[in-house]
C-alpha cells in the first residue's frame, strides 16, 4: 500500500539505503576551470583600479569570480574562483574576500577569508571571527583547509586557476541561529602579494579596518541570478518509448536530487544529504498528497544519457501529452559522459503542479525528447529502473474529487406492439345461403371458455410450488 509523504517528518529520520551525489552543486562544476557563464560576478584587479595600504604599485592582475547556487535549490553554497598568470605569480600570493554575513556591527572588522595560493596547493584561513564551521576568531587567520569539502587547483596552461565551494556555516558568526546567502552580498576583494604588497578594489584607501571604514557594508556584490523558470510548451500525439528501448538507447541515468516547492527534500528528511533520490521516494510510496500542504512545484535533478541527443526535457502527467520545459539542462562534467556516454547531460526539470485542483492522484514522469540521426525527433521516459534511478511519483491534488458518476437508470421496457387486425373482418363477408347441390355445413361445438387456461395455471402453479418446496427444503439442510 502506498504511503503519503508528511513532509513534516522529523529530520532525524535516518534512511539505511542512500548514496551520496559526486554532483551536489548546480550549475558549478569545482574542477579548476571557469566555465563560460558559470559565475554570475567577476571581480578584476588590475593596476588602474586599486587602492594599496603598503604604497606598493600593482605590477600583475587577478580575478575573483563569485556566485551562489542559482535559486537555491539546494543548500546554499557560495563558490570562488580566483585567476592569476602565472608569469607574474609568487608563491604565497594571497588574495582574499572581506565579507559583512549582515550582522556584524559598524565599528567591528568584517570576516577575512584568505586564500593562500602555492602551486602545490591552497590553504584557506578565516580572520576575526568564530563560525560554524570552526570556533576560532583568531585575526591572523585560523586554518579551515581541511574544513572545506570541494576545492580545485588547476596549473596547466598560462594562468593559475583555483575553485573552491563555501558551505554557509562559513559566513554564520556572532551567534547567528541561521544564515542564508541573498541575491547580493556585502564583500570586498583583497590581495597580499610579492610578500608584502596590499591591494583592495574598494574605492577607499584603507586606513579604518572597520566595515564601515572601508566601505562594506555599501559594496554589495551581485552573487545570485535571476529564477528563469522555463517556458513550456506541450508536444502532441507522440510516443514515449522506455529508456532502454533500441530507438533510443538509454546508457546510464541517475536521479539525484528532489526538490519540493524548489527546496531540496533532503534538507527535511535527510539532513541536507544528497543523492539518490529515487530510493527515498520510494520509501514513501512516491506519493505526495496535495492536501497535506500547499505545492507549487516539484523538481528533477540529475543527468541521463542515450544513444542520441537530448534536445529537451519535461515531464508527463498521467497518459497526457508531454510537457517540454526550456532551459533544463546544466553545466555537465567530463565524469558524467564518462559514465553515461557523449550525450549524456545533466539537468533539473521542474513541474509545475498549480493547474492541479481535482483532488486525483496523477502519476507523474520525467521525458527527455531526443534527436535522431534522420532528424526526427523522439521521446522517451527517464526511468532505468523503478527503484533507484526513476524519475517518476504520484501527486495527489488539492480540491475534492468529482462526484461517482450515476448508474444510468435502465430504459423502460417497451408496451408490446397491439396484434394487428386481420385484413378482413370475417363478420362482414357476405354469408351464403345453402343450394340444394351444396348442403348446410354442420357447425362445430362451441369450446368452453376457460379450459385451456385453467390447465396451464394449474402447472404453473404445481412447479411453483415445488420450487418452494426444494429451497425449503435446501434451508433445513
Amino acid at each position: 500500500m502506498k504511503k503519503i509523504i508528511a513532509l513534516a517528518i522529523a529530520a532525524a529520520m535516518v534512511f539505511a539505503l542512500f548514496t551520496v551525489s559526486s554532483f551536489a552543486e548546480i550549475g558549478h562544476v569545482v574542477d579548476g576551470v571557469i566555465a563560460e557563464n558559470e559565475y554570475i560576478t567577476a571581480m578584476e584587479m588590475k593596476p588602474d583600479n586599486v587602492q594599496t595600504w603598503t604604497d606598493s604599485t600593482l605590477e600583475t592582475s587577478a580575478t575573483m569570480y563569485i556566485d551562489t547556487s542559482p535559486d537555491q535549490l539546494l543548500d546554499s553554497r557560495l563558490y570562488i574562483g580566483i585567476v592569476t598568470p602565472k608569469a607574474t605569480f609568487t608563491e604565497g600570493d594571497t588574495y582574499q574576500l572581506n565579507v559583512n554575513p549582515g550582522n556584524i556591527p559598524d565599528d567591528k572588522p568584517g570576516l577575512f577569508l584568505s586564500f593562500v595560493l602555492r602551486t602545490d596547493g591552497v590553504r584557506i584561513l578565516q580572520h576575526n571571527w568564530a563560525t560554524l564551521l570552526l570556533d576560532d576568531d583568531s585575526a591572523a587567520g585560523a586554518d579551515i583547509t581541511d574544513l572545506i569539502m570541494e576545492a580545485q587547483l588547476n596549473t596547466e596552461g598560462d594562468d593559475l586557476v583555483y575553485e573552491v565551494q563555501l558551505p554557509t556555516d562559513l559566513f554564520t558568526i556572532n551567534g547567528a541561529e541561521s544564515f542564508g546567502f541573498g541575491k547580493t552580498l556585502k564583500c570586498g576583494f583583497f590581495a597580499v602579494i610579492k610578500g608584502n604588497q596590499g591591494f583592495t578594489t574598494l574605492p577607499t584607501k584603507p586606513t579604518d579596518w572597520s566595515v564601515k571604514g572601508l566601505g562594506i557594508n555599501d559594496n554589495e556584490v551581485l552573487i545570485m541570478r535571476d529564477v528563469e523558470k522555463g517556458e513550456e510548451h506541450t508536444d502532441s500525439g507522440v510516443e514515449i518509448l522506455d529508456f532502454f528501448d533500441e530507438k533510443v538507447g538509454g546508457v546510464g541515468m541517475s536521479f539525484d536530487t528532489f526538490f519540493v516547492n524548489r527546496v531540496q527534500l533532503d534538507n527535511i528528511i535527510m539532513e541536507n544529504v544528497d543523492g539518490g533520490a529515487s530510493a527515498k521516494l520510494e520509501a514513501y510510496g512516491r506519493v505526495i498528497d496535495g492536501h497535506e500542504a500547499e505545492y507549487t512545484s516539484f523538481t528533477f535533478r540529475g543527468w541521463a544519457g542515450y544513444a542520441l541527443p537530448m534536445v529537451e526535457l519535461g515531464y508527463q502527467i498521467d497518459d497526457n501529452d508531454p510537457v517540454m520545459v526550456d532551459n533544463c539542462f546544466t553545466v555537465t562534467p567530463d565524469i558524467v559522459k564518462t559514465v553515461g556516454g557523449e550525450y549524456a547531460q545533466r539537468f533539473e526539470i521542474e513541474v509545475d503542479v498549480t493547474g492541479l485542483q481535482d483532488g486525483i492522484e496523477h502519476d507523474i514522469k520525467a521525458v527527455a525528447k531526443l534527436r535522431g540521426d534522420d532528424g526526427e525527433f523522439c521521446y522517451a521516459y527517464i526511468n532505468q529502473d523503478e527503484i533507484n534511478a526513476n524519475m517518476q511519483f504520484y501527486y495527489i491534488a488539492p480540491g475534492d474529487p468529482p462526484p461517482p458518476t450515476d448508474t444510468p437508470a435502465p430504459a423502460d421496457t417497451p408496451e408490446p406492439a397491439a396484434t394487428p387486425e386481420p385484413a378482413n373482418d370475417p363478420t362482414e363477408d357476405p354469408v351464403e345461403e345453402p343450394t340444394a347441390e351444396q348442403p348446410v355445413a354442420t357447425q362445430a361445438p362451441e369450446k368452453k371458455k376457460g379450459c385451456g387456461n385453467f390447465v396451464g395455471g394449474s402447472v404453473a402453479v404445481i412447479c411453483a410450488l415445488a420450487g418452494v418446496a426444494l429451497v425449503l427444503r435446501k434451508k433445513e439442510n
